[in-house]
């Protein structure tokens, strides 16, 4: 793979992160648009959307879906191409400290809010009628919120004062599983049977995205990259669109014309396994795909992208301070719409401003100092190591 093919997925990651940043916005703001109840709805389309395809232009659960896929794909890619271990090797030394700086550094920006005072999420719930619960209810002591950040973010699922960090959980341990089955089996044929194993096993997880995204690599990057070609744009359009629909499976009850059909289990298929194929169905038609490719590589969706993790770490902060305070200012004398609509238009620049700076001052250099990094046996091999493996980062809906 090569910087241009890093450059289109880094694109779709960041479109994906700001799908996740308006889903919290509508989560917060437009509740019904998340549960399904009359008794907290703002207005009609609130009922009707959620029931439609077109919620996936802020279903969130479905762009963690995506980093996950991304993830599985693009921090296999070099080995199925370089079949270097030592680079394996170096990527699952470095993985941790590459998701955890940053991460706590967004948590040091929530616990400025709560220090200063600054919390305005309480305030707005009973404007908003939004059942998701206070994020900065609670002030802890620095070191709790170390512990918190470092441990319990990172291996129990926790997502203390930031909740988009509940998938920290997965994207580490999902990288290891990966940096695991390379390490242990390399080009081995017998790993297409680890890989089915480990697709049935995970189906109902959302470390499934991780299994199809090594699959979807090893069979694009390595000899089998023939057998994931779609010649035929009609093909690669209706495999988009495919995925796009299952990808918009609904967080409210599905019922109605859109997905009553689709059967639905207690453990596969499930939500999130539709979810993680629709994502699978996307990157494979944008893989085969050079419009999509081209759209994706212009320099605003490249930016968006280098911002991807960023925006996800630090919108909450913002979502819970700054907007809180001017839908209160705004609701005195605009209506529950406009009030919505302008207090999401002008924070979106200042969540961007922070993104960027975290981007410049953190994320880019820890990047950079941790690519110093390497382990014996490591080949670095001329005019191949120019290609970055970025960190995927996620979040909850």
């Amino acid at each position: 793979m090569n910087g241009r093919k890093i450059a289109y997925l880094d694109g779709l990651r960041g479109l994906a992160a700001l799908a996740v940043v308006l889903a919290h916005y509508f989560q917060v703001f437009v509740p019904a648009m998340f549960e399904n109840r009359m008794d907290i709805s703002h207005f009609a389309f609130d009922r009707v959307v959620p029931k439609t395809p077109l919620n996936v232009l802020y279903n969130g659960n479905f762009a963690v879906c995506l980093f996950f896929v991304l993830s599985g794909y693009v921090l296999s890619c070099r080995f199925f191409r370089d079949h270097d271990r030592g680079l394996i090797a170096g990527s699952l030394i470095r993985r941790y400290f590459r998701l955890a700086v940053p991460a706590f550094v967004s948590v040091l920006l929530a616990y400025t809010v709560m220090a200063l005072g600054l919390n305005t999420y309480g305030e707005i719930q009973a404007l908003t009628l939004s059942p998701m619960p206070d994020p900065y209810a609670v002030m802890p002591g620095f070191g709790e919120m170390v512990w918190q950040t470092l441990f319990h973010t990172f291996f129990t699922y926790g997502m203390a004062y930031n909740p988009v960090l509940w998938t920290m959980t997965y994207e580490l341990l999902g990288s290891f599983m990966v940096f695991a089955v390379l390490l242990l089996l390399g080009t081995s044929p017998i790993r297409f049977v680890v890989y089915a194993a480990g697709i049935w096993f995970f189906r109902d997880s959302y470390y499934l995205g991780f299994w199809f995204g090594m699959l979807l690599s090893d069979l694009t990057n390595s000899s089998t990259a023939s057998k994931v070609r779609i010649p035929s744009r009609a093909a690669v359009g209706l495999l988009t669109l495919s995925g796009l629909y299952l990808g918009s499976y609904p967080y409210v009850s599905p019922t109605g014309f859109f997905y009553q059909w689709l059967p639905l289990g207690g453990g596969f298929p499930n939500a999130i396994a539709y979810r993680t194929l629709g994502a699978l169905l996307v990157i494979v038609s944008l893989l085969n795909s050079c419009s999509s490719q081209r759209w994706l590589e212009s320099r605003p969706a490249v930016y968006l992208g280098r911002l991807s993790f960023s925006l996800y770490l630090v919108h909450f902060a913002v979502l819970c301070s700054l907007s809180g305070y001017l839908f209160k200012l705004f609701s005195g004398s605009f209506s529950y719409g406009w009030s919505f609509v302008l207090t999401t238009v002008l924070s979106l620049p200042f969540i961007f401003v922070l993104a960027h700076l975290l981007y410049v001052g953190v994320d880019s250099r820890i990047v950079k100092l941790l690519s110093r990094v390497h382990v014996p046996g490591h080949r670095r091999r001329a005019g191949r190591h120019a290609v970055s493996v970025p960190a995927n980062q996620t979040k909850n809906m």
